[in-house]
């Protein structure tokens, strides 16, 4: 077990940097119109594909749709503690 901790007491300034500039990247990326243009079309094949089942399969549309009630929110808080 030679994991360090989650606090430290120094800077990790090449992480830090890291998880700055990535998001910041991401988001120039999906201002700039190419960008914006091929994250649209990365959206719309990724959602197809996941969603397609719900369309086509009447038992798992109402599995999600009972899942996404505000009482399984509830008993899932109350697991997570």
């Amino acid at each position: 077990m030679n994991n360090p901790g989650l606090f430290q007491a120094r800077w990790n300034a090449r992480r830090l940097a890291f998880c700055n500039v990535v998001p910041l990247a991401l988001l120039a990326f999906c201002l700039w119109p190419t960008g914006q243009r091929q994250c649209v079309f990365f959206d719309g094949w990724l959602f197809h594909p996941l969603n397609s089942p719900l369309a086509t399969n009447p038992i798992w549309l109402h599995i999600w749709a009972i899942a996404s009630l505000r009482p399984f929110d509830a008993v899932g808080r109350w697991f997570r503690g």
